[in-house]
């Protein structure tokens, strides 16, 4: 695969409909690669034809999610991951204009097991918009299995415990 070549998102990550931010992804490399997208009025927290920034981390994740899928080679799925955690984030601007382009620029700073860091940067054609440092975890599936059955069960025994309140 040529470096530049665009990559529909899609297959890369797990979010469908109005979750699924990022369109494209190019210059794929195992320590980071690049998205684009442009904001549209279906996407989460448009009021008056603005996005707030906060969803600037959401790309970041989901630039990360296709970065995960990518490494593992063609023809792989996407698999579940959390964000764990927003290290620092500074926002440029408050809100996003509906049918703005932005780029979003991902790199690992590090990784240990499931757990990485990320530093991510979203861009319009103009301006800066977001620079942030994300904390995510990427389970095997085995793991997050078991994670969400003791949850169940906690969360009904928690449920008995109290009266069923």
């Amino acid at each position: 695969m040529e470096q530049s070549q665009l990559l529909p998102a899609e297959p890369l990550i797990p979010h469908r409909l109005r979750m699924r931010l990022i369109d494209w992804v190019k210059s794929p490399t195992q320590n980071g690669l690049q998205a684009e997208t442009t904001v549209t009025e279906a996407w989460p927290l448009n009021r008056d034809g603005k996005v707030s920034s906060i969803i600037c981390i959401e790309l970041v994740a989901q630039a990360v999610s296709a970065l995960s899928t990518w490494r593992r080679g063609e023809g792989t799925r996407p698999r579940v991951g959390l964000l764990a955690g927003v290290k620092e984030v500074e926002f440029s601007y408050s809100s996003i204009p509906v049918m703005t382009k932005l780029t979003i620029q991902i790199d690992e700073l590090y990784h240990v097991g499931d757990y990485a860091v990320f530093k991510g940067k979203v861009n319009s054609e103009s301006a800066s918009l977001c620079e942030t440092i994300i904390q995510v975890v990427e389970p095997e599936k085995e793991t997050l299995s078991s994670l969400v059955t003791s949850q169940r069960i906690s969360s009904r025994e928690d449920e008995r415990g109290n009266g069923g309140l």
